[in-house]
């Protein structure tokens, strides 16, 4: 799970939590963010549902944020269909709640990996950061920067 400050629209920050499900929307998980309510409850907005094929699903980690309000994370299946070894996507906010969903990257299970796990890391310039379990020069993983 993630976390990040939203703008409201009267120019006050206020805090939402972000995260995943592996399993569970309509098919394959899903991204949320939970707004805090008056009496220490909680109100889920679901962001993205993951359909299975090879734009990604089960979404396996957190999300991280960047300074735009854009979200990245990744899943362990979909992608290459030659493989399904998952991939890195973006939803970036849209107009009336909406969220774009965007694959920056399909693992191929080759040098640049396969099945992400844990989550991203974000530096100061906007790269992402992160690991995978399968690929590489000896099939063990790897570790991989993006920069979108």
């Amino acid at each position: 799970m993630g976390s990040g400050q939203d703008q409201n629209p009267d120019g006050g920050a206020s805090l939402h939590l972000y995260g995943t499900t592996a399993g569970g929307g309509c098919c394959g998980g899903v991204v949320f963010k939970l707004t805090p309510q008056s009496g220490g409850r909680w109100k889920e907005t679901i962001l993205y549902n993951f359909q299975k094929g090879v734009t990604g699903f089960s979404p396996n980690a957190g999300v991280v944020m960047d300074k735009a309000g854009n979200l990245y994370g990744t899943t362990d299946y979909g992608g290459d269909p030659s493989c399904d070894c998952g991939v890195i996507y973006k939803l970036a906010p849209g107009p009336k709640g909406k969220w774009a969903y965007t694959v920056l990257h399909e693992f191929g299970i080759g040098n640049d990996g396969g099945v992400p796990e844990g989550n991203l890391v974000m530096d100061s310039k906007g790269n992402l950061y992160g690991g995978t379990v399968l690929g590489g020069t000896y099939g063990g993983g790897v570790v991989f920067e993006l920069t979108p």
